[in-house]
C-alpha cells in the first residue's frame, strides 16, 4: 500500500530547483564547451613519466574530431610504451609533449581557414628527443582539407616553389653556421607534395617548415624558412596573394609606475608560466587593477602568434614579459643547438610584436645547468612558492596555498592558462593586500631590493 502525499509550497520550490538543475546544467555546460572554451590542457605527472598537452578546439566538428584522434593516438603510444620503463630520474622522467601553432587564414573571397601545425615531442631515454609533426590545413566554408598545391597556379608552380625553398634553406643554414648537407636540402625542398606539409600564411610571406629528421636520423631539428611575399604572390592565386604592404614595426610604449610608494612595503612577485591565452590571461588582466598589481609573464612561443594582441596588452599594461621557451621541452635533454633554437626563435617571436627581447627565462620544469646558463645569456627566474594549481584545480586552494606561504621577495608559480588559477592567483591578492603587500614584476622587485640580477645566479626569492 502506498500513501500519497501533497507538497507544500516549500516542498513545491525545492522540487523546481531540482528540475532547473537536472535539466539546466547539462545545457549550461554545453554551451560552455561550445561558446566559451577554445582550448584544451592535459598535464600529468606520474612517478615515471610526464605529459604536457595542449590542443585547441575550433568549433568544427569534422576538424575537432581529427584532432582528437591524433592527440588520442600520441598519447595512447606513449602510455604504452612507458608503462613497464623504470623511472629514469625525477629531471629525466619520460615526456610526451604535444604543443600547436594555430593561424587563422581570411582569403580576399572572405573565406576562413585553420593552419594548425602540432609539434610532439618524445623522450624515451638516451638522451633524446623523438619529434613529430602534423599539420591540418582547413577550409572552413567546404569542410575540406588542402595541401600546398590548393594554393598554387599550376602544377608547375609547386616547382618554382622548390627553387625558393632551396635558396631560403641554404641561406639559413649559411647564416646559421649549421652542418648540413647540401644533397639533403636538395632533397627536403625536392618537387614533393609531403615536402610542403608544413607552412602558414604570414604577414611578411609564406612560412614553411621542413623536418630533417624525415630524411635522416642524424638530424632531430626542423628548418623554418620564409619565402618573401613579393615573391610567393607569383606562385599563388589571385584569392590568396599577401598584401605587399611594408607595415612599420609597432612600438608599444609600458606603462610605468612610481616604486616609490612601495619601498615600504612586502613585495611579492607572481609569475605565470605557459600562457598567453586569449581568454584567461585577458580575465587576469582585468582582475590586476584592482590591487595595483603588476605581474611577470613566462610564455611559450609557440602560443605567442595566436594571442599577439593578448601579449601585446600585457605588456602595455605595464607587466614583464619573459621567455619559458618555445615547446617547453626539457633543455637539459637537448643538444647545445636544440637549446638555443629553444630560446632564441622564443626572444624573436616576442620582440616581433612587443618591440623588445625578454631578459628573463624560466626553463620548463626549473630544470637548468651550467651549460644552458651560459646559452642562455638571459636571467634565470625559478620560484620559491609553487601552487601545483595545475594539480589541485581549485581556486581556493590555490590562494590558501599563496596567502599561508607569503612571505616579503617571494616568488610565486602559477599558470594563467587555467581560470582556477587566474582566479585563485586574484583572491590571494585581496587577502595579501590587507597584510600589506604589494604585488610587483620581478624587475620591480629586483629594483626595489637594490639587487643587480646576474646570468649565474638562480633566483628563487629576493631576501
Amino acid at each position: 500500500m502506498t500513501t500519497k502525499r501533497k507538497l507544500n509550497k516549500t516542498g513545491k520550490i525545492a522540487l523546481a530547483i531540482v528540475i532547473i538543475i537536472i535539466i539546466g546544467v547539462p545545457a549550461i555546460f554545453f554551451f560552455t564547451r561550445k561558446y566559451t572554451k577554445d582550448e584544451m590542457h592535459i598535464l600529468k605527472i606520474a612517478e615515471n613519466y610526464q605529459m604536457k598537452i595542449d590542443y585547441p578546439i575550433t568549433h568544427q566538428k569534422k576538424l575537432d574530431q581529427q584532432i582528437r584522434e591524433y592527440i588520442n593516438l600520441e598519447k595512447e603510444k606513449f602510455l604504452n610504451t612507458v608503462d613497464l620503463k623504470i623511472p629514469v630520474g625525477e629531471s629525466q622522467k619520460y615526456e610526451l609533449i604535444i604543443g600547436y601553432q594555430i593561424i587563422k587564414q581570411q582569403d580576399l573571397n572572405k573565406n576562413m581557414y585553420y593552419h594548425i601545425h602540432f609539434e610532439t615531442y618524445t623522450y624515451l631515454g638516451e638522451n633524446q628527443y623523438i619529434r613529430s609533426d602534423k599539420t591540418f590545413h582547413y577550409n572552413r566554408k567546404n569542410k575540406t582539407h588542402l595541401s600546398i598545391n590548393d594554393y598554387l597556379t599550376e602544377d608547375k608552380a609547386l616547382e618554382k616553389l622548390s627553387i625558393f625553398s632551396y635558396y631560403y634553406m641554404m641561406q639559413h643554414i649559411e647564416e646559421n653556421s649549421l652542418e648540413i648537407d647540401e644533397k639533403l636540402v636538395k632533397q627536403i625542398t625536392a618537387v614533393d607534395l609531403d615536402n610542403y606539409e608544413h607552412f602558414f600564411f604570414k604577414d611578411e610571406g609564406l612560412e614553411i617548415l621542413f623536418p630533417l629528421y624525415k630524411i635522416s636520423a642524424e638530424y632531430d631539428e626542423m628548418i623554418k624558412i620564409i619565402i618573401p611575399s613579393k615573391e610567393i604572390n607569383q606562385l599563388l592565386k589571385d584569392q590568396y596573394k599577401i598584401k605587399e604592404n611594408e607595415k612599420e614595426k609597432e612600438q608599444i610604449v609600458p606603462k610605468k609606475r612610481d616604486l616609490a610608494k612601495y619601498k615600504d612595503k612586502k613585495l611579492i612577485a607572481f609569475t605565470f608560466d605557459d600562457g598567453p591565452s586569449g581568454t584567461t590571461t585577458n580575465r587576469l588582466l582585468d582582475g590586476l587593477e584592482k590591487y595595483d598589481a603588476k605581474v611577470t609573464f613566462f610564455v611559450l612561443g609557440n602560443r605567442v602568434e595566436a594571442n599577439r594582441n593578448t601579449l601585446k596588452r600585457a605588456y602595455q599594461e605595464g607587466n614583464e614579459i619573459g621567455s619559458h621557451t618555445y615547446n617547453h621541452r626539457n633543455l637539459l635533454l637537448l643538444n647545445d643547438y636544440a637549446r638555443i633554437q629553444e630560446i632564441k626563435e622564443t626572444n624573436q617571436v616576442i620582440e616581433n610584436i612587443i618591440g623588445i627581447k625578454p631578459t628573463l627565462l624560466r626553463p620548463p620544469y626549473g630544470n637548468i645547468n651550467e651549460e644552458t646558463k651560459k646559452i642562455s645569456n638571459m636571467h634565470i627566474i625559478e620560484w620559491g612558492i609553487d601552487t601545483l594549481d595545475w594539480k589541485t584545480k581549485d581556486k581556493e586552494l590555490i590562494a590558501k596555498e599563496i596567502v599561508d606561504n607569503a612571505y616579503d621577495g617571494a616568488i610565486v608559480l602559477l599558470h594563467d592558462i587555467y581560470e582556477f588559477s587566474v582566479e585563485g592567483a586574484l583572491l590571494a591578492m585581496e587577502r595579501l593586500e590587507q597584510e600589506g603587500y604589494a604585488f610587483v614584476t620581478i624587475s620591480e622587485m629586483a629594483k626595489l631590493k637594490n639587487i643587480t640580477l646576474d646570468y649565474t645566479t638562480l633566483y628563487h626569492r629576493f631576501n
